[in-house]
């Protein structure tokens, strides 16, 4: 009987991974409209974008930028930068992303990060589709500072 009861759980948890999905309906989010110019604000991010059509695919398009008044005001060096661009259904799960990972900068006020994703669903679906980001962002006093703590922030999907 343990051995059958074993089975019957690996088999359920096989088949509950199989129903798992990436979900950002806890993130804001705007509806997907081809070539128009759009924003998303998150907690630590603005993001100006647009989406544009490809060849076989669709592109998120446009600038990042950090929120300046929401983080330390001693952050001054971008140490580690991630995006994540989401197109998800009226339920907020996830059909398509697209990550960049960018390279160490200085911290400007004013001045964004351009970012470019390709997002390619498997297939679109009838009804409302959005668009929205994720980020994880690590931010230092200066570009040689290894003792101080960082300011780290995270947002983006969860599996569900």
């Amino acid at each position: 009987m343990k051995k059958i009861t074993g089975v019957l759980f690996v088999l359920f948890v096989l088949m509950s991974a199989g129903c798992a999905h990436l979900d950002v309906s806890h993130l804001n989010r705007d509806h997907w409209v081809l070539e128009s110019p759009s924003k998303i604000s998150m907690e630590f991010m603005d993001f100006d974008y647009q989406v544009v059509p490809r060849k076989d695919s669709f592109g998120i398009r446009g600038t990042a930028f950090i929120q300046k008044d929401n983080v330390p005001e001693w952050a001054r060096w971008i140490g580690e930068l991630w995006i994540q661009g989401y197109l998800s259904d009226d339920d907020g799960v996830v059909l398509a992303q697209g990550m960049q990972v960018f390279s160490p900068e200085k911290l400007q006020a004013g001045v964004g990060v351009p970012f470019d994703f390709e997002l390619k669903p498997e297939q679109i679906m009838s009804g409302p589709l959005f668009i929205s980001f994720g980020y994880r962002m690590v931010l230092h006093r200066d570009k040689m500072d290894t003792i101080s703590p960082p300011f780290m922030a995270i947002q983006g999907a969860v599996s569900q």
